[in-house]
């Protein structure tokens, strides 16, 4: 695999599942990384990182990256950009952080999956300052995110005009939970043990999942811009909840 890596120099599509013996962190960061960096549209790494902690792309090309499994990785480099990356698949990389989506990395992030993330606390994909004529998405682009699983998750704000979907379920300490967007129509926040407050602003929004929250209430419910939503497409699981 390394001789390959090395001696192609047209490779668009790699697809490698981990750990490969003899694939080292050396290969992945200056075989993969430095070398098909402009010719890769899809990387997936699928466990594949060992022990890397720190990681720099650049690629003008790169649409889709999978580095799900990946447990040691922590950062994005700060030069890493990737403008042209739709989809990103960090599942089950338990000391990711996101501060990477307040930079330049993935403008254009379409599609973003944190699934099994053991250590983010607060998930942030809302307004950058500023008034509120000022004030626009970190990811605009994004049309579709997957929190699932993620067992210290406390607080999620999502704010982007193009979200069609959101899969937030099973963060059992998640507190409070805000979601802004124009075109979303159905959204699941199922068992979310610990939720309280949610806010929502998204006029098309015709069905909310609600099973399994048990805290939140009337009181809870701190906001709710949802014109189209009807009491008959709210689906819960506490009385309170359901005659709001």
């Amino acid at each position: 695999i390394r001789s390959l890596l090395r001696s192609s120099h047209q490779i668009t599509h790699l697809r490698l599942g981990g750990p490969i013996p003899r694939l080292c962190d050396f290969d992945i960061e200056i075989a993969i990384m430095q070398f098909h960096n402009n010719t890769l549209e899809e990387l997936i790494l699928d466990g594949c990182c060992g022990k890397i902690i720190s990681l720099e792309i650049k690629s003008t090309r790169l649409r889709t990256l999978d580095l799900s499994g990946c447990k040691s990785l922590s950062e994005f480099q700060p030069d890493s950009h990737c403008p042209n990356l739709e989809e990103l698949d960090l599942s089950n990389c338990s000391n990711i952080s996101l501060n990477f989506l307040k930079s330049k990395f993935c403008p254009r992030l379409k599609v973003l999956k944190l699934r099994m993330n053991t250590t983010i606390e607060e998930i942030d994909c809302a307004d950058k300052g500023g008034n509120d004529s000022e004030q626009q998405p970190y990811l605009p682009h994004l049309e579709h995110i997957d929190i699932r699983d993620c067992p210290l998750l406390r607080h999620v704000s999502i704010r982007s005009p193009v979200l069609t979907t959101a899969e937030v379920r099973g963060c059992n300490h998640m507190q409070s939970l805000t979601v802004s967007s124009p075109v979303l129509s159905t959204l699941c926040v199922a068992w979310l043990y610990s939720l309280e407050k949610i806010s929502l602003d998204c006029p098309v929004l015709t069905s909310l999942d609600l099973t399994g929250c048990y805290k939140l209430s009337n009181k809870g419910i701190m906001q709710l811009k949802c014109p189209a939503l009807q009491s008959s497409g709210i689906r819960n699981g506490t009385n309170e909840a359901s005659d709001h």
